[in-house]
Parts: structure tokens; C-alpha cells; sequence
């Protein structure tokens, strides 16, 4: 029996022989794919599917004050948090090309962590603990930077073979030879399979290297803004609670074993947001017990729980580059304009071809006079004023310290310099844009490494 040519030979032929696609066909086939094809996207829309896959212990506790959730790699991660009473659609209908629904409770978030004090859940960064006779030897030649000394922690980068940027990390020298890595949420899978072929491929060079993916089994709250020191004094055990955070006894990029309460606590001090605080890495099954001891402390600082929108935002006043966004593999460490985290006195894996690559592009910071309703997103093209396309945005947002909107991109080097005046596009319309320092936010870092 011949098989018919498609599915169409199945319809009544007196209705589809001349024009198949009829207004009832097209009516019951649009109903069908409406809702995975034909909507509109929005920048801040955040898809359902498969969702909630992998949540920390505080996630129904988050939920319960207001948290909207987004997604990063599987995990629930709160972008802001709303209304107590907010309906279930709050978030949905929240979602816009300009300034959404959403905005003004970001806006309080970021202006708590720069005035007060505020708790993120950063649960979703990915850990990896690098340690074995081989480990120094090996993450010295697998990363851009100095080694931290023991106790210290350092921000470093893994180039590819061609000297661009293939991941980003935060290395903590535990001891002498084992490391704990924390990198991106997004990239886990990304990071494991980079780091065990490296390892594996460098194993008879520099001796055993041993590599555990711990991702699962640390939470991490991150606590900043001028009151995080009072708030852990609360409850930190130890014999001279109040200068157990001090710069003395626990200083700037470094890291400790704390206990706040009953938890024991891997503490690094250091703030994607550029203000006093703390990374509070702790055994994932501790989570709810941690969450409500710093919860019932921070009442009485005011302390805010906040999102990642807003910590976004505030990374960006402090020019902090975001992987998948400013660093990859478009550009090397030095187009980052890092070159303060690369140590060329070494031999590190794509040093010779970041030499040899130079700097065609630069990233750069810009504080921008745009729409009083919308912010960039990042991807937006950047111009001269006579209308020269010379880059483009790779973040974009708000920034409470100088209350406009704010971005970071690249541009041809000779546009990255403080003061140079451009136009970004946004909502179709050009608008007033001018490149600033670096970290326009406290940028000699006196709020990060202040003292108490």
C-alpha cells in the first residue's frame, strides 16, 4: 500500500484540496504551538519548563518572603523579591521591554546592600576542591594569575588554546596543595570537563591531581553592605567576637573557618556587589538552620534579602565582568582590560597566543543618559556621535549610586578612554553615553576593606 506523501493526505479533500492552510486548520494548529512559538520574548522573562528541577534547602523559605525565582543551570535562584501577596502570575505579567514590574523592588534591594545590609543566595555558583602532590604545579600552568598564598584567596582565569578567556575563578588555598575553586553557576558541567581533561592530560608532568565537583554539597549566602560586619557579630562563635571580622584578624580577600552559631562556616571575604561583606559557604544541609540564625540577627540592621538583578546591577558600578557576558571566548584577559589578574613572569596554558593576539578590542564602563522607563540589557550597539558603529554592550542596567542607567562592553581601543563621549542604542533611539573609570563606585575600594 503506498504511504501517503504527509499528514495532509488524511484531511477531507473537499475541505483542504484547494488551500490546506484554511483559517480553522491554521486556528487549531496555532492553538496548539502558540505558546512555545508565537509569543513575544521579553529580556527579563524567565520559561517554566521543567521548573523548580534543583533547589536549596532555603528555597521554600525564600519563596514564602516574596522571592521570584529565575533559573541558573537547574537551580532556583531568587531575581528579586516581590510582593508577599503577589499572585501567581505577578512575575509574568511583571515582564517588559523597559522597565518592568519588577524594577522598583530591585532598586530597594541594591540601595539596601549600598546604604544597610543584604542577604543573596548564591547557592548555584559551581566548587570544585583541586587538591594532590600535582595541584599547585598544575593550576599554576591552568591559570592566568599568581597562586594565592595559604589562607588567601585569588581571582584568576583559564585561557583556552587560543589565549581567550574559557572560565573564570575564585581559587581559595585551603593548604598547600588543595584548592577550592568557585566559578559560575551556569558553567558547572562546562567547568568539571575542562578541569578533568586538564588534569588528565597533565597528570604524567606534574603527579596526581586529584578533582572533586562539591557543588551540590556547600550552600553559599552571600551577605554585603556597611552593616554585614554587625550583623555576623551576632552570631559568630569566638572568644573576641568583635574582632574576629576585623581587618587584623580576618582582612580582605581572604578566607577562614568560621562557626556563626552552630554552622560551621568557610568564610571568604569578598563581594560581587564592591561592599563590605562576606561569602558564607556552608554544608548544604545547614542551609535552613544558617538562614534563620542571619535572618533573626539582620532584623534589627534592617537587613533586605535580595536578588540578582540587583546584584547585577552593582557588580556593574564596580566594573566586575561576568562570564558569558564581558569575559569568553571573543576576547582575552587583557581585551577585559584584567591585566592586573594575568602574571606574565610565568608559563600558563595560551599565554603565547594571548601575546601574540594583542588588544583589538577593550571593554569599558559607561554611565549612560537614557530613557527615564528602560535600561540596556547588554548586546545594545554603541556609536560615535557622527554615528561610527565601534562596539557594543555585553551588560547593561541600572545604577542606584548615580541613578541612571549603566553598562559594560567593548569598543575599539582608542574609544576606552575615560571621558570619551558615544551613543548607545536603546528602544530604537540613540542616547548620551560616556565611558568612566574603572569601578566608578568607590574605586580606590575604601567601603570594601573598611575596618570595625
Amino acid at each position: 500500500m503506498a504511504r501517503p506523501r504527509s499528514n495532509m493526505a488524511s484531511l477531507d479533500p473537499k475541505r483542504y484540496s484547494q488551500n490546506w492552510m484554511t483559517t480553522e486548520f491554521a486556528a487549531r494548529k496555532n492553538e496548539e504551538c502558540y505558546e512555545h512559538v508565537y509569543i513575544l520574548h521579553h529580556p527579563d522573562e524567565e520559561r517554566p519548563a521543567c521548573r523548580p528541577l534543583r533547589t536549596a534547602p532555603a528555597y521554600d523559605r525564600q519563596k514564602a518572603r516574596g522571592a521570584q525565582f529565575g533559573w541558573v543551570n537547574g537551580w532556583e535562584r531568587p531575581n528579586y523579591f516581590g510582593p508577599l501577596d503577589a499572585p501567581e502570575n505577578f512575575d509574568h505579567d511583571a515582564r517588559s521591554f523597559r522597565r518592568g514590574g519588577w524594577w522598583s523592588h530591585a532598586v530597594e534591594e541594591a540601595k539596601a546592600i549600598r546604604e544597610g545590609v543584604g542577604l543573596v543566595d548564591a547557592t548555584a555558583f559551581t566548587k570544585h576542591v583541586v587538591k594532590g602532590p600535582g595541584a599547585t604545579a598544575f593550576l599554576d600552568w591552568f591559570t592566568c594569575n599568581k597562586l594565592p598564598k595559604v589562607g588567601r584567596i585569588n581571582l584568576t582565569y583559564a585561557l583556552t588554546s587560543l589565549g581567550t578567556t574559557r572560565t573564570e575563578y575564585t581559587i581559595v588555598r585551603m593548604k598547600e596543595h588543595e584548592y577550592y575553586l568557585v566559578s559560575a553557576g551556569a558553567w558547572t558541567e562546562y567547568d568539571a570537563d575542562f578541569l578533568r581533561k586538564a588534569a588528565e592530560d597533565k597528570a604524567g608532568e606534574f603527579g596526581y591531581i586529584e578533582i572533586q565537583d562539591v557543588t551540590s554539597q556547600w550552600g553559599v549566602f552571600a551577605i554585603a553592605g556597611p552593616k554585614s560586619r554587625d550583623v555576623l557579630k551576632e552570631v559568630i562563635k569566638d572568644a573576641e567576637p568583635d574582632t574576629a571580622l576585623s581587618n587584623k584578624r580576618f582582612p580582605w580577600l581572604s578566607a577562614r573557618q568560621i562557626e556563626l552559631g552552630m554552622c560551621p562556616v568557610n568564610a571568604i571575604r569578598v563581594a560581587y556587589t564592591g561592599e563590605l561583606g562576606w561569602e558564607l559557604h556552608h554544608p548544604i544541609e545547614m542551609q535552613n538552620y544558617l538562614f534563620d540564625l542571619l535572618e533573626k540577627a539582620g532584623e534589627k540592621h534592617g537587613m533586605k534579602l535580595v536578588g540578582a538583578r540587583a546584584q547585577n546591577w552593582l557588580r556593574q558600578e564596580k566594573s566586575y565582568r561576568a562570564f558569558g557576558n564581558e569575559l569568553g571566548r571573543d576576547a582575552t584577559p587583557l581585551e577585559a582590560d584584567l591585566p592586573r589578574f594575568v602574571d606574565l613572569e610565568k608559563d600558563f596554558h595560551g599565554k603565547e597566543k594571548m601575546v601574540e593576539t594583542g588588544v583589538r578590542v577593550k571593554c569599558c564602563t559607561l554611565l549612560i543618559d537614557g530613557p527615564d522607563d528602560a535600561d540596556p540589557w547588554g548586546r545594545e550597539v554603541l556609536y560615535t556621535p557622527e554615528g561610527e558603529r565601534v562596539g557594543r554592550l555585553t551588560s547593561g542596567g541600572y545604577s542606584v549610586a548615580f541613578e541612571k542607567s549603566i553598562g559594560m562592553g567593548y569598543v575599539k581601543p582608542d574609544f576606552a578612554v575615560e571621558g570619551t563621549k558615544l551613543k548607545v542604542k536603546i528602544m530604537d533611539k540613540l542616547w548620551d553615553a560616556t565611558v568612566t573609570c574603572d569601578s566608578p563606585y568607590d574605586p580606590t575600594n575604601k567601603t570594601i576593606r573598611v575596618d570595625g
